[in-house]
């Protein structure tokens, strides 16, 4: 994972549900495709994504700015996650995240950081570039430069590992040496 991302932002909400980043009728239940499933994100929030399936994806979004309680709203569900990186997101800013979302998205490789008044900050549109282990975010599009939380060690190494079933892998291929 290259620990700079840069992208066109879209803000979210406090208390932004599971089911809301992706309604639970679209999570394919037989194997997890993100792709699939991307065609559906923010379907319940966008009403011109109802009609057009890949709306969200087509427009061009990479980070997802939310509130307090991203992900909230259920047990341990990946599909949410997965459907956000089928979608094209890079990484999700948010206040607070639902503990099950945010160790789902670092699992799936989607890093997530939690920064308490980043709403007050970004708006939908925005430019931003974030370096994610030294922990700074620019607004490209106001200048403004926001200290953030650098990943962790451990997250750092999941996400560099594509994920964690990837990270998991290369544990088992490091110890048979």
């Amino acid at each position: 994972m290259n620990p700079i991302i840069k992208g066109k932002c879209w803000c979210g909400y406090d208390s932004m549900t599971v089911y809301e980043i992706i309604p639970e009728s679209h999570w394919t239940m037989d194997r997890i495709d993100p792709e699939k499933m991307s065609d559906w994100v923010l379907e319940t929030v966008l009403p011109e994504a109802v009609e057009n399936p890949g709306y969200f994806k087509n427009l061009g979004y990479s980070v997802i700015v939310a509130g307090k309680d991203f992900g909230c709203g259920s047990k341990s569900v990946e599909h949410p996650m997965a459907a956000l990186k089928g979608a094209g997101i890079q990484l999700v800013l948010a206040e607070s995240v639902s503990r099950y979302s945010y160790r789902n998205a670092i699992n799936l490789g989607l890093p997530v950081i939690t920064c308490p008044g980043i709403m007050n900050k970004i708006n939908t549109g925005d430019m931003i570039e974030a370096d994610l282990h030294e922990g700074y975010l620019i607004n490209q599009t106001t200048g403004e430069q926001i200290q953030i939380p650098p990943l962790s060690e451990f997250a750092e190494k999941i996400l560099n590992a594509g994920g964690l079933l990837e990270y998991i892998t290369i544990l088992g291929k490091d110890e048979s040496r």
